[in-house]
């Protein structure tokens, strides 16, 4: 279920864009799985209409993630990328693509980095034409079941710079682009976001692509300048509120005296999780606190649990004599710690006027349907609460802020080693840390701890780091760090035969990937025609005119030959093909001159 809405809601209806590519894309959240990641270059390629059976083929996934590599990258808060369940070193080629970001110690915590949203830029192969589509969600990127929204806007680039009021009113969003861009994520990504700001300001507006709503705004919080609990709870959500719709699925006391302090006669509907609920909270909202049906979280009654993720206010003011509906959509949590201490994004709707109401509103929501989903609570069993943070995660989180770099270097034997060098004193708590894939080395975090005897595709910026009985992984910068040669390796260790060999490279070719899996599927079963599996595809003339026929449709797809051609182990290449190759590339020098 979750894959499907991921792949249904987020990939192919808010990644990809009808007659456009994707260029670059800029993703934020709180929380990373690696599995996760390995499926954006599917999304923001050419691939994603591919089978789930067919995009697990080595083949197809080395393919999307070198046509993806220089084209996304995904910032996450520090201590929150999850260990995967399976070894797989393809995650290791996703390395440069992630910028994790740990920001300064609050109090008894840390301050979260945990906005939801993609910044895309794309582009029509055909026209030229380049826009800039923003989408706001409350998903991270994980495969959770929750309940989630996501929400997008999409402008057109000019050739010109926009009018100031329009700079003013896409500042918010130039501003969270620009910090994310000093996080510690290196030249490229920043040169790729630099680029992605100035073409925001040669957008006039942004279309929301809904008729119901006349008006947008940015709220970034938590960055410099962004103060969320003035910007954006004081001075708007808040002024001249009365009827309100909070979805929450994490919420305080302090925060939900706020919203029912405006206009206290003034109808206002909660919903939430229900281990938020107080009976102080509900008697708040005078009985109008609702949850997901129980039917829904007990895991026990169906396949999986679901429970409330979205984070949404629909809020009706008023203002010198105006009445105004809006919608507020994004990752805050009606906390202080969302409103207050993290970084944040929300996105404002403003409903066209008479296109909007309370009741309609809430009767989408809380209704006799037999598909509504949530049920009203009267009242909870009060439990002890715990307002810190969690014990090992603190000391993780504090650990990952005492870690300053790693090193690599070469042996002589051919193997290399990993040191760990921290900037600061380590928490007194046992922290330990391995390289991924590599459990066999945990050892105690300390300063200089080093991890030997590894060979070169084992070499990863991806740790395992455990306080307690949480674990998660960290990318820590490394110096020295043979990224391509590592990279090949890991390539080789897939293509490793002569029959490999030639599947990726006839898979390039193709101008039908999934017609292709399922032909390849067949063979491997012998139930193809022709060659069986144990003799492979062999270098053949039709090879050849295939490869002759891609350099006029796809001259890149030329490059990505000699790649392969480059990386992979002579004895992985088939009798005769470097024989074959040689006259390819002539046969294209002459084509060149034609």
């Amino acid at each position: 279920m979750a894959d499907n809405i991921w792949k249904d809601l987020t990939y192919t209806d808010v990644l990809q864009s009808d007659g456009f590519v994707t260029d670059y894309a800029v993703a934020t959240t709180y929380s990373l799985d690696l599995k996760t990641l390995l499926s954006i270059p599917f999304m923001i390629g050419t691939m994603s209409e591919l089978s789930e059976t067919a995009m697990r083929s080595p083949h197809l996934i080395l393919e999307a993630i070198d046509k993806a590599r220089g084209k996304f990258a995904v910032f996450c808060n520090a201590g929150n990328i999850f260990v995967p369940g399976k070894a797989n070193r393809l995650y290791l080629l996703l390395e440069q693509n992630v910028v994790q970001v740990a920001l300064r110690l609050w109090r008894n915590g840390f301050v979260n980095f945990h906005p939801k949203v993609w910044v895309i830029k794309e582009s029509n192969p055909d026209t030229g034409a380049k826009r800039i589509k923003v989408v706001v969600m409350s998903r991270n990127l994980t495969g959770s079941d929750d309940l989630d929204v996501v929400c997008s806007v999409t402008g057109d680039v000019g050739l010109k710079r926009a009018s100031a009021d329009s700079h003013k009113h896409h500042k918010p969003l130039v501003d969270f682009l620009r910090w994310l861009s000093e996080r510690n994520c290196g030249a490229v990504i920043r040169r790729n976001i630099e680029a992605m700001c100035e073409d925001i300001t040669k957008i006039e507006s942004f279309d929301i692509g809904d008729d119901a709503f006349d008006d947008y705004d940015f709220f970034p919080m938590g960055i410099d300048g962004y103060d969320g609990e003035n910007t954006c709870l004081r001075q708007c959500m808040l002024n001249g509120a009365a009827e309100m719709v909070i979805i929450s699925p994490f919420i305080d006391e302090q925060t939900m005296r706020r919203f029912v302090g405006q206009s206290p006669k003034a109808r206002k509907t909660l919903i939430t999780r229900h281990s938020s609920l107080t009976n102080d909270i509900i008697n708040m909202f005078n009985g109008e606190a609702y949850t997901v049906k129980e039917v829904l979280t007990d895991k026990a009654e169906r396949n999986v649990a679901v429970d409330l993720h979205e984070k949404v206010y629909f809020i009706r003011s008023f203002f010198n004599g105006e009445t105004y509906n809006d919608l507020y959509i994004g990752s805050t949590n009606a906390t202080q710690n969302g409103f207050a201490r993290n970084v944040e994004f929300l996105l404002r709707l403003t409903f066209t006027k008479r296109r909007a109401s309370y009741d309609g509103f809430r009767q989408e929501l809380i209704n006799d349907s037999k598909d509504c989903m949530f049920e009203q609570v009267a009242s909870v069993a009060e439990t002890e609460r715990n307002g810190t943070d969690n014990e090992d995660e603190l000391y993780l989180r504090k650990a990952i802020d005492a870690i300053a770099r790693a090193s690599v270097s070469a042996g002589q034997d051919g193997c290399y080693s990993l040191s760990v060098h921290c900037k600061k004193r380590l928490p007194e708590y046992q922290i330990e840390i391995n390289p991924l894939y590599c459990d066999i080395l945990s050892r105690e975090l300390t300063d200089g701890v080093t991890f030997e005897g590894l060979r070169i595709e084992q070499l990863t910026e991806f740790y395992v780091i455990k306080s307690g009985g949480l674990r998660r992984v960290v990318k820590i910068t490394t110096s020295g760090f043979p990224e391509k040669e590592r990279n090949d390796a890991i390539f080789r260790s897939i293509v490793n035969s002569p029959e490999k060999f030639i599947d990726y490279v006839a898979f390039m070719l193709t101008d039908t990937p999934e017609q292709y899996m399922l032909e390849s599927q067949a063979a491997a079963n012998g139930l193809g025609k022709g060659d069986n599996a144990e003799n492979g595809r062999p270098v053949s003339i039709s090879l050849f005119e295939d490869m002759v026929r891609k350099s006029y449709i796809d001259p890149d797809c030329i490059a990505g030959i000699e790649n392969v051609v480059r990386r992979a182990r002579e004895d992985a290449k088939p009798e005769h093909f470097d024989e074959m190759y040689s006259q390819f590339m002539k046969a294209i020098k002459q084509i060149k001159k034609l």
